[in-house]
């Protein structure tokens, strides 16, 4: 029996099941632990926290319970007992392990599900649930905002979604803006004089307007309607202090009684937050909200009044939108392939504007005052009927929020609590207003609102709906699943299934795509990873690209349901243009530093394209045609370096962890660190070898090393190489890379390829290991011995050619270890 991990183990139990009927291990057990552990794992303080002591596995708590699973763990791989003990024979070794097992596999076949403790909306979760909760444009998390915990492998798990006094802060500040976005309290009336012409044509960091009267005095729009900064009028001067509808008065005037379009030459407000943008006058309109509009006629001065709806801290881009005919659509922009025409168009496209004859709007004056009035939703919300401080007014405002905000039906006791809290508040209130916003606050301050799952047992429908929402959308339930759970269907099969299709399909899902890959695929870390530029091609738009190639990777995968034997290998990936320049590709022979500056400048970035493995021609490297899979993306491969060089420990831990499902298991507690002798090492082979002499070293390394090795042509961004990194000065000769190492199974290992064969050969292990992560982060827990057995049943109905991704959600959306609470 060869015991690899941890989660192996906890598989292997299905083995036993002869042993299950009638165990006769324990005294063995027994015996064995007097004989090599008592010395160190008994009396009042024994070693690590750990005794041997307990006759009954079953009697003891889950945490004793997973000790002893790592204690058989240990002494199958050989970490213990430690160097220098008296050591027990490998049939000892064996037989103690299967004792662990069986016993744990008794308590496993009656196990009941201990599910997830109370859990906290996590940031990410927090915000967008804030924005589906109200609709309100830029909600943003204050800087003193904790971040979640990242030690742990998802950012959804119960252990780092604790509350501190920290959280505590940032929910207050977050429920006073809120209500104060919701609510509008009596506010001063705001006058700006923003622009005039001779405050806005002078300085061409303002505005792209252009002067083309011989006296200099006309200023005009040009016309130009993909980015503020080539087309649009915005000044600094003025930003939104509340949210509320601003009235902007204008003085301008028409060249002509039409537009390319054959209608009147129209203006067009777009909001944007200027905190969003390091260079906000480059805002992309295409991305912005329209918030107002207004015709101009008028070939004479005159004073036009258009109302903005503007949110707190925004202000706004200022666009003639019907100049010119030849627009860029957003299809052009957004569509994968078009970035050379659009950096070749951008850069000509300013000077046609300005020398065109079309006829354009003329300026002279913007005035702003505001707010005058609420936005429609602030109406909406408090209700068009007289408001008077009593409970017909405040349940039909307070009661139906409280429920989309706790994602289920109020108790009665819950409701009464509320309206009776905010009518005791609001009696020391100078009005209504005050008490619906006093309302808003306790209901985000809720832990109803702020924390999931209470209680223990199986999750109800509306359980069900928020954990399923969160899991795909990572916010709260839209009313469909509300819908669905008030009849109680949601958790029938068909409608189950049904609905996991249905939101995978919509674009929240992109949530799922962003959060569970920038975890499980290192997206998150590539993003912040400090590349070292000397050793490796490198630039910015390559990080972009390696991070959204991951994201579009797993996207397809999803939406195709594509088998999840395409995350081991596959026929296609994505890049984007620098990323294909920096592997060689024929046809990108743009410098990449010139293709840099110039998509800085226009802000479009280079967005992945589709690249079909199978097709290559015979003038692209070899190396391409070997990218398919999880293996050839450059995220994983980034993460599990530093920036500047590779890791194979690092890398071949994370392939045991994320694709073998067999962590290796962390170092034994009071064994003293071991130091391997690497002064004459000349290779990443050899230094590697010198850990596997130590005794302690080599249970892992042995599994460990020879996976990392074959990875090394892959160097710390995840470019290829031939040979190691040699300075010019240094005089010494280049190393080459040598990509082959050999299992402890004898299997020979010559690069990724072979990884992946190796995997293939046994895919069920990828299958648990991937339904195990998908079961982490949507659950929020690692998984329990009743979760494992769950996860048997999902492993053991896998079809011949593997799961599709989306498949294999429905089938652990459906099991008991993702319903229990």
């Amino acid at each position: 029996m060869k015991l690899m991990g941890r989660v192996a183990l906890a598989a292997v139990l299905v083995s036993f099941a002869p042993l299950l009927e009638a165990n006769p291990e324990p005294a063995f057990r027994q015996r064995f632990t007097a004989t090599y552990c008592a010395g160190c794992h008994s009396g009042d303080e024994p070693k690590a926290g750990f005794g041997t002591g307990e006759a009954d596995l079953g009697s003891s708590g889950a945490e004793s319970r997973e000790r002893w699973l790592r204690a058989s763990e240990y002494v199958a791989q050989g970490v213990m007992p430690p160097f220098g003990a008296r050591q027990p024979s490998h049939d000892e070794r064996e037989r103690f392990a299967g004792s662990v097992l069986a016993e744990l596999g008794e308590l496993d076949a009656s196990a009941r599900g201990s599910g997830t403790p109370v859990r906290r909306l996590n940031r990410i979760e927090y915000l967008n649930t804030l924005r589906d909760l109200f609709r309100i444009r830029q909600i943003r998390l204050p800087v003193t905002f904790p971040d979640d915990n990242p030690d742990l492998r998802f950012d959804t798990m119960a252990e780092g979604t604790h509350l501190s006094p920290g959280h505590l802060d940032a929910f207050h500040d977050v429920a006073t803006d809120i209500a104060d976005r919701m609510v509008p309290l009596p506010t001063v009336e705001e006058r700006v004089s923003v622009s005039e012409r001779g405050s806005v044509g002078q300085d061409p960091a303002r505005t792209k307007f252009w002067t083309r009267d011989d006296d200099g005095t006309g200023l005009y729009f040009t016309g130009i309607n993909i980015a503020g900064w080539s087309g649009a009028l915005w000044d600094k001067a003025f930003i939104a202090h509340a949210s509320g509808v601003y009235r902007v008065r204008l003085k301008v005037s028409a060249e002509a009684s039409r537009g390319a379009d054959g209608k009147p030459l129209r203006l067009g407000f777009y909001a944007f937050n200027p905190a969003d943008y390091d260079l906000p006058k480059r805002a992309l309109r295409v991305d912005l909200p329209r918030v107002g509009g207004a015709e101009v006629t008028n070939s004479e001065h005159e004073y036009v009044e258009v109302d903005v709806r503007l949110e707190k801290g925004e202000t706004f881009h200022l666009y003639c939108e019907n100049r010119l005919e030849k627009q860029y659509p957003t299809a052009l922009i957004r569509t994968p392939g078009n970035t050379q025409d659009l950096r070749r168009l951008l850069a000509t496209y300013l000077t046609e504007a300005q020398e065109s004859p079309e006829p354009t709007i003329r300026f002279e004056r913007m005035e702003i005052r505001g707010p005058v009035r609420p936005l429609p939703r602030q109406e909406a919300f408090l209700g068009g009927a007289s408001q008077a401080l009593d409970r017909a007014y405040l349940e039909p405002v307070l009661l139906p929020l409280a429920e989309r905000a706790f994602r289920r039906p109020l108790s009665e006791l819950e409701g009464k609590d509320l309206i009776e809290g905010v009518l005791e508040h609001g009696a020391a209130a100078p009005g209504p207003k005050y008490a619906v916003h006093y309302g808003v606050r306790r209901v985000l301050l809720s832990p109803q609102f702020l924390f999931r799952e209470f209680g223990d047992g199986r999750l109800d429908d509306f359980g069900l709906a928020s954990r399923l929402s969160y899991f795909l959308w990572s916010t709260m339930p839209d009313p469909e699943l509300v819908r669905l759970a008030g009849t109680k269907r949601l958790s029938e099969p068909v409608t189950l299934r049904g609905q996991v299709d249905r939101m995978v399909r919509d674009p929240k899902a992109q949530q799922f795509v962003k959060h569970f890959s920038g975890q499980w695929l290192g997206g998150r870390s590539a993003s912040s990873v400090m590349v070292c530029d000397v050793r490796h091609v490198w630039s910015e738009l390559i990080r972009h690209g390696i991070v959204r190639s991951t994201e579009m990777f797993i996207d397809e995968t999803l939406q195709e349901n594509r088998s999840i034997r395409t995350f081991i290998d596959s026929d296609f990936t994505y890049a984007n243009e620098p990323m294909r320049i920096a592997w060689g590709i024929p046809g990108n022979e743009v410098d990449l530093l010139r293709l840099e500056a110039d998509q800085r400048q226009s802000l479009l970035w280079p967005e992945p394209e589709r690249l079909d493995l199978s097709t290559l021609g015979p003038e692209v490297p070899g190396h391409v045609a070997g990218r398919g899979g999880v293996l050839g993306l450059s995220t994983v491969l980034a993460a599990t370096g530093d920036g500047v060089e590779s890791s194979p420990i690092l890398r071949g831990v994370w392939v045991l962890e994320n694709l073998f499902g067999t962590p290796p298991p962390p170092p034994p507690a009071d064994v003293p660190a071991l130091v391997a002798d690497i002064s004459q090492a000349r290779t990443i082979q050899e230094v590697l070898s010198a850990h596997q002499k130590v005794s302690t070293c080599a249970v892992c390394h042995v599994k460990i090393d020879p996976i990392g090795l074959a990875l090394e042509n892959y160097d710390a961004v995840g470019g290829w190489r031939t040979s190691y990194y040699q300075d010019e000065e240094s005089g010494h000769a280049e190393r080459p890379v040598q990509a082959k190492s050999r299992m402890e199974d004898g299997t020979t290992l010559e690069g990724a390829q072979d990884v992946k064969d190796y995997l293939l050969s046994n895919p069920q292990r990828f299958t648990r290991a991937l339904a195990g992560l998908l079961l982490e982060y949507g659950a929020g827990r690692e998984p329990t011995r009743a979760d494992r057995l769950a996860l048997d049943v999902i492993v053991a109905a896998e079809p011949e050619g593997g799961y599709g991704l989306r498949d294999l959600i429905a089938s652990l959306v459906a099991s008991e270890a993702f319903r229990t609470k």
